[in-house]
């Protein structure tokens, strides 16, 4: 088997390279540097690039570039008064480029129920094609083991991917989450994450669902108390939107106990109700 790094450069627009960066800059850059290979492009072509294209600043543009730099190789060098910046392959180095891999023998475990996990539509009754879904998504901490791959149609999965998308300049706070087992501990360590600032409750039940789906997740925030943890909750009307957006913030916490969260928390209230 090839080493990563000896293998063809992706396409931009094919599986892997959506599975590795669902952020659509970040996409579109991966492009830009793909064609550009003969003619690699300078510091300021690619902060052009990005400004026009999404209209983020030139920061940001560099970002995106190192969220590039984590799966491929980008050669910088000089060219005279310039920096250039070379797509050159796979980096070898990177456990997060490996995750991405999918083998056939796997693709076809995952699209066996020949249905989607979220719509439930078939290719035989509804002619949608199945494409194999990262539950917990790369960019998130998310591998390519059976446990975390689904089928999904392509309409479900194009709009999953953008809705994530919308939380991608969180990931570090969000990989800090999603590994753990219990959904308490998911949600807690999502909130600790932002350092006590306000975080989307959009996000919270997003984190909170991504083991197994919390049909109730406020109500595993709210146990967290019994444990003593603390948090605050606002709601607030968006800006120019009837909808209101609510969020949470962390005031105090406490180290998780040993043993699982919720007999903790059974104990706690078991203690309350006979003191």
């Amino acid at each position: 088997m090839k080493e990563k790094s000896e293998l063809p450069l992706p396409e931009p627009e094919s599986p892997e390279v959506l599975a590795i960066f669902p952020l659509e800059s970040v996409r579109q850059l991966y492009g830009f540097l793909y064609r550009r290979r003969d003619s690699p492009p300078a510091t300021h072509e690619i902060q052009e690039f990005i400004t026009q294209k999404f209209g983020e600043s030139q920061s940001e543009a560099m970002r995106r570039l190192r969220s590039l730099r984590d799966c491929f190789e980008v050669h910088r060098y000089r060219d005279g008064s310039l920096h250039r910046y070379k797509l050159r392959g796979w980096k070898s180095t990177h456990a997060g480029s490996m995750r991405t891999h999918i083998s056939n023998k796997v693709r076809a475990q995952v699209l066996a129920p020949m249905r989607c996990a979220q719509c439930g539509q078939t290719p035989l009754e509804n002619h949608v094609k199945l494409c194999v879904d990262h539950k917990i998504p790369v960019a998130w901490g998310g591998n390519s083991e059976l446990a975390n791959l689904q089928p999904l149609c392509e309409e479900c999965n194009s709009g999953k991917r953008d809705f994530y998308a919308t939380y991608n300049h969180h990931a570090e706070k969000i990989q800090s989450a999603v590994t753990h087992e219990e959904p308490h501990k998911r949600i807690g360590e999502l909130l600790k994450s932002f350092h006590g600032e306000w975080v989307p409750a959009e996000l919270i039940g997003t984190v909170a669902s991504m083991g197994q789906y919390q049909d109730d997740w406020q109500r595993r925030l709210r146990e967290l108390r019994k444990i003593g943890w603390e948090y605050e909750n606002r709601v607030e009307r968006g800006s120019g939107t009837q909808a209101a957006i609510s969020t949470y913030r962390l005031i105090r916490w406490e180290p998780w106990p040993n043993g699982p969260i919720r007999a903790a928390i059974n104990g706690a209230e078991w203690r309350k109700h006979n003191s």
